[in-house]
């Protein structure tokens, strides 16, 4: 019963999650576009996923694209990984955990179990 509820409370929250990152992304995208100079520090990235499904992967790709400033490059299944040009990336792997924290979010609504606790290796192939 308890992973039903904890389930249930993250399908009501995950639009909150997701709607706060693409409000807090355009806001920092905007600021960036109508103040002097720019704060962009540009990184194209390998991120490796735990999805398993055409659904998750399609649904983490065009999240990841729709929220500003990232955009979902090339994707493939097998094993499951996108490509990720992002426009505010201080390093590698803080873009990384960036597209992570969303899968881990989609997954925990989209799978009864949650999301995975092992999260990939760039190179390694996704988690399965």
């Amino acid at each position: 019963m308890t992973s039903f509820l904890r389930r249930g409370a993250g399908i009501l929250w995950f639009p909150f999650f997701y709607g706060f990152q693409v409000v807090t992304s355009s806001a920092r995208l905007g600021w960036d576009i109508l103040t002097p100079g720019s704060a962009s520090t540009p990184a194209f990235v390998e991120v490796p996923l735990r999805c398993r499904t055409d659904l998750e992967i399609t649904a983490v790709a065009n999240m990841v694209s729709l929220t500003a400033g990232t955009v979902t490059v090339a994707v493939r299944k097998d094993p499951p990984t996108l490509w990720v040009h992002g426009m505010y990336a201080k390093d590698d792997q803080g873009l990384r955990d960036h597209v992570h924290t969303m899968e881990d979010r989609l997954l925990g609504v989209t799978r009864a179990g949650g999301a995975p606790a092992r999260r990939p290796v760039p190179g390694k192939g996704g988690a399965r």
